[in-house]
């Protein structure tokens, strides 16, 4: 096949006045009837292979619209196709010098000319180029932010990383530059790049702006939840809440001549306001529960939940209603899939904000998000209820050994482990807040350390969910973690366990539990030492006394377990005496000698006298602290600090070896 066409090449300068194209005459031909047949398709190649060779395609105007159509004829033969193509106007282009060519292009030409071309080319290679290709880190020296991201495109993993590592260490660019990688890099690359501290904030592009919606923020939470499927089951903790949070919504459509409707004129002050706020933390407490299976989460994520959660952040700034938001986020950042609407809706931006926090549990929190939707790293664990206290970012010391901490009966995560507030008058600048992220990542490198965090009360007064009564149990709360923490990767390296109170008890709880089904089996093998401070092995003084008056207190589930008499603890000591005589693990016990006030009115209790915080293996050491402090030193020169340190420190050096 060949083109047999009139065409003038003609030299025109770059950016000179003769450098346009008459796209509209173009248009109006390509659009005809005519461009349908073969032929016409000659002036669309010859269009679109002016402008590839970077010449400036123009056409003259001394042919009309109408022409074309009258021009193009499908039986015409090459001869009159040229004549009449000669007719029509005038092909420039932007060449060296001015000549005019007529030709009769084939194939052949065409071949032979590319030929020439890349035969330029190799001869022409440029030693740098090759050596670029064959060596990406001389690329990762680049300060041109393309080049760069070129890197984090790439299919090996290692060169991604090193794109990565190399755009974070970018802290001198023009914010031009920044602006240009966050526009252009994929959300992997974004949420990588969260990860390192010294990554420059421009990178990470702001919220976009939420539309206002007519509505109460508490109605768009309602309306969130009632688009979200029922439950499979309705005696289910999630049809409870879904349940309570819609309750509010319809309650005032259901009384027919309107009483309760008229009754709202006469609320007392705050009425109104405590009824918001409860409905709210219903509304949360549903969503958090919908979100914990990533099925409810898409379809959360697909109605625009994330943007509802933009608008009630820029509304509410408390701090209970932070925490609600963080940990919905925590949910959604299990499922990879949904890592392009949460980038996308700017909350990275926001995750990052919350890492630099003042407030620890909100930054571990926030820092612990980042890891979850950061997959394409080293380390895939996901993390959900445990949070990550170190290593936290990417560029951190290999990892070796793994401790997990477990509060005890109304602890956190983050709070039971802070250190003990210091005596008046004494230098309180350097207070941690949280002592295993500040003090024992730094004196026990290659470790990681994780901190599980769990719901616990003392009493069942209020409003509790029924269906959550069962899983409150030691065992069902050990069942639950077992997977969680295998999910986190505790159990692929070293491990040992730190519990205080009632955390002791569910370690041995989850070591017992693993022990009995192979699937768990590397989690226990794997355990190295456990630590404890002031946990009721063989239950608690205190809660003797709550149980004779149970009636009128009503202990929750986890109180009842914990009672001196109660044979599950007995047995669940035994068996974790055999695990540790056989193992041959390594314990160290802490218990308390002063009473621990209990209320203002009310005399001070020996929560765990030493006969119950003594579990007869190891080493055992009774402190001048309540029960509250056993685990808080006072600073790192405290006792309770440096048994802890050196235990941790002996074990893993025996690891290393």
């Amino acid at each position: 096949m060949r083109a047999c066409c009139s065409v003038y090449w003609r030299k025109i300068r770059p950016h000179s006045s003769q450098c346009r194209v008459n796209l509209t005459l173009l248009t109006q031909a390509l659009t005809t009837h005519a461009w349908r047949k073969n032929r016409s398709n000659y002036i669309a190649v010859l269009a679109i292979t002016s402008c590839a060779t970077g010449g400036a395609l123009l056409l003259s105007n001394s042919a009309t619209p109408s022409n074309w159509s009258d021009a193009l004829d499908v039986n015409d033969d090459d001869e009159t196709l040229s004549r009449r193509f000669d007719g029509i106007g005038r092909f420039y282009a932007g060449i060296e010098d001015d000549w005019i060519i007529y030709s009769s292009v084939l194939w052949s030409n065409v071949l032979k000319a590319w030929f020439k071309v890349y035969l330029y080319e190799i001869i022409n290679f440029n030693v740098k180029r090759i050596f670029d290709w064959l060596f990406p880190w001389e690329q990762s020296k680049s300060d041109d932010p393309w080049i760069l991201l070129e890197l984090t495109k790439s299919s090996n993993f290692w060169i991604r990383q090193m794109g990565v590592a190399s755009l974070a260490n970018k802290t001198d660019w023009d914010s031009y530059k920044y602006r240009v990688v966050a526009q252009a890099c994929n959300h992997r690359t974004i949420a990588a790049l969260a990860r390192y501290p010294q990554a420059n904030d421009l990178y990470f592009l702001p919220p976009p702006k939420v539309v206002p919606s007519k509505k109460k923020i508490v109605e768009d939470l309602q309306y969130q939840v009632s688009k979200l499927p029922l439950p499979p089951s309705l005696n289910s903790k999630i049809y409870y809440y879904r349940h309570a949070a819609l309750d509010s919504a319809v309650k005032y459509q259901t009384d027919p001549i309107g009483m309760d409707t008229l009754s709202q004129f006469y609320s007392t002050p705050g009425e109104d306001e405590k009824k918001e706020n409860k409905t709210l933390h219903l509304c949360f407490q549903a969503l958090l529960c919908y979100t914990e299976i990533n099925t409810y989460a898409r379809i959360f994520v697909k109605n625009h939940g994330l943007s509802v959660l933009l608008r009630l952040l820029e509304d509410q700034t408390e701090e209970p209603i932070i925490y609600c938001i963080a940990g919905i986020l925590c949910n959604l950042s299990k499922d990879p899939s949904l890592l392009h609407e949460i980038v996308s809706t700017g909350w990275i931006k926001i995750l990052k904000q919350w890492s630099h926090s003042n407030d620890t549990a909100l930054s571990v929190l926030a820092l612990t998000i980042l890891a979850n939707l950061d997959q394409d790293w080293l380390s895939r664990d996901v993390y959900q209820d445990i949070l990550l206290l170190h290593p936290t970012q990417r560029n951190s010391q290999q990892v070796h050994v793994d401790v997990v901490f477990v509060h005890g009966l109304r602890g956190g995560a983050v709070k039971t482990w802070r250190q003990r507030d210091k005596a008046p008058g004494k230098n309180s600048t350097d207070i941690s807040a949280c002592w295993p992220k500040d003090w024992l990542a730094k004196d026990c490198p290659n470790t990681r350390i994780l901190s599980i965090g769990y719901h616990s009360a003392l009493f069942r007064w209020g409003d509790h969910c029924p269906y959550e009564q069962e899983r409150r149990t030691l065992e069902s709360r050990g069942k639950d973690f077992l997977d969680k923490l295998m999910k986190a990767g505790v159990g692929s390296r070293p491990v040992i366990w730190i519990g205080h109170s009632m955390g002791g008890l569910l370690i041995k709880q989850i070591l017992d539990l693993g022990e009995k089904d192979c699937k768990y089996s590397q989690l226990v093998s794997q355990t190295k030492g456990v630590l404890f401070y002031s946990v009721p092995h063989k239950g608690s003084a205190l809660v003797d006394v709550m149980m004779y008056a149970k009636y009128l207190l009503f202990p929750s589930v986890e109180v009842q377990e914990m009672i001196t008499s109660s044979e599950k603890l007995h047995c669940l000591h035994n068996r974790f005496l055999n695990l540790v005589a056989d193992k041959k693990i390594p314990c160290l016990s802490f218990g308390e000698n002063i009473k621990t006030p209990v209320g203002p009115h009310l005399p001070d209790i020996w929560m765990v006298p030493p006969e119950s915080s003594n579990p007869g293996v190891g080493q055992f050491l009774c402190l001048p602290a309540n029960h509250i402090n056993t685990c808080k030193p006072c600073d790192e020169d405290d006792i309770i600090y440096q048994r802890s340190r050196q235990f941790l420190r002996d074990i893993i050096r025996r690891i290393k070896r």
